[in-house]
């Protein structure tokens, strides 16, 4: 029988081959928690970008009856982060697919489109909502006001880049979500 940490270094092998913006670590955060969630769990990812955040969400819990909703524009970002290296050959829903595909991640729903337009008709209960997409203030706003009344009462809701550096995330951190 595999062990959690040999599984964990098994898909991490497979997680690192994808391309992202997480900090090394928050891999196995995201891992973990989606592997405490309940049969039936629903999970929310606002910025999927080429998938890895997707992929430990996915391998966190392989369970088909845990829907994982990947919602993005798949156009890159360039209002927010301006080194933009990241966003170079932008093909990113077609590498999303891929990566997914690649990794058998069979309950992975894309939803393409502007998070703040996709909450608007949002009505499914959320056991762990991941806000990562643009890091403006009003569109982080947006994402947690438009889709934080749709988290379960004990869900989990997890802001990616609460930093200084990215300080529309921060502020929504410290006025609204904290």
């Amino acid at each position: 029988m595999i062990s959690k940490t040999d599984s964990w270094k098994n898909n991490f092998k497979m997680i690192d081959q994808i391309d992202g913006l997480l900090v090394p670590g928050q891999e196995k955060v995201l891992y973990d928690l989606a592997a405490q969630l309940k049969a039936g769990s629903t999970i929310v990812e606002i910025g999927s970008f080429r998938g890895r955040s997707t992929a430990c969400f996915g391998f966190g819990r392989r369970d088909e009856s845990i829907r994982i909703y990947a919602i993005d524009t798949f156009e890159g970002n360039g209002k927010d982060f301006i080194r933009g290296v990241q966003f170079k050959n932008k093909q990113f829903k077609t590498d999303f697919e891929q990566n997914i595909s690649r990794l058998k991640l069979k309950n992975v729903i894309l939803v393409q489109g502007y998070s703040n337009e996709v909450g608007k008709t949002w009505r499914k209960k959320i056991d762990l909502l991941f806000i990562d997409g643009s890091h403006l203030y009003e569109d982080v706003k947006a994402d947690f006001e438009l889709f934080f009344p749709w988290v379960k009462p004990g869900g989990m809701v997890l802001f990616h880049d609460v930093d200084p550096a990215f300080p529309g995330v921060l502020k929504v951190w410290n006025e609204l979500a904290k």
